[in-house]
């Protein structure tokens, strides 16, 4: 039933990104390809003790440019999140690693800071729908001793909606309507992800990716150009 729920959500928001995007295609134009990057992840809200773990990211992405400064992204990313501990009062040490995996789908509102040319810098904005993939505990001590990797994937939330902001360089790639993207982005968890009734925490993520945009349709010379 879980995956039947998360797949419906995953198909209808898909539709609703490329919907609208689609919506002014006669009059304005796309890009779309993959994006690949790092993600800087730790946990917040009553978590205690955690500190930054290293994750991939990757994906695809879909833009809509407009003849002006505005425009609309969405995209399609596998997603690592988690976060490391280590209890400052113990000793022998006890720490661990907390991965939990994500489908991430991002839309992102955008305003271009340029109106047309080779350099497209824009500053974005939206909202990021998380749809939990499984979690696991690794490089675990207790009191000093290894323990085996644990699997805990019922111990969190099956979605996590969060908040994106961010910078992007757009400038021009090696073919005709081709773009290099380097996206660096914070997304701020706004829900619970964990189900322990005790605690509320939320995921707090930094990323940076390089992505390739490939012109996509017709292509409408702005009104702007000189």
């Amino acid at each position: 039933m879980f995956r039947a729920n998360s797949l419906r959500a995953i198909t209808l928001s898909f539709i609703l990104v490329t919907g609208c995007l689609s919506g002014s295609f006669a009059q304005q134009r796309f890009s779309a390809g993959p994006r690949v990057g790092l993600n800087l992840s730790t946990f917040g809200m009553d978590a205690r003790d955690y500190t930054m773990k290293p994750g991939v990211t990757a994906g695809a992405f879909l833009m809509y440019s407009s003849l002006n400064h505005f425009g609309i992204s969405g995209d399609i990313l596998y997603s690592q999140m988690g976060a490391k501990h280590k209890d400052p009062n113990s000793n022998p040490v006890n720490s661990y690693t907390q991965h939990i995996n994500y489908l991430e789908i991002p839309v992102a509102l955008r305003y271009f800071l340029t109106l047309n040319g080779n350099f497209r810098p824009n500053v974005f904005f939206g909202p990021s729908l998380g749809f939990k993939l499984n979690a696991k505990r690794t490089d675990i001590l207790e009191r000093g001793i290894s323990q085996a990797d644990r699997d805990n994937t019922d111990a969190y939330r099956a979605m996590d909606l969060g908040l994106i902001a961010g910078f992007q360089l757009n400038f021009k790639g090696l073919g005709e309507r081709q773009r290099f993207l380097i996206d660096a982005r914070y997304r701020y968890g706004l829900s619970d992800i964990t189900l322990n009734d005790g605690q509320n925490i939320n995921n707090s993520t930094v990323t940076l990716t390089l992505g390739y945009g490939f012109g996509v349709g017709p292509e409408y010379r702005s009104r702007y150009r000189r």
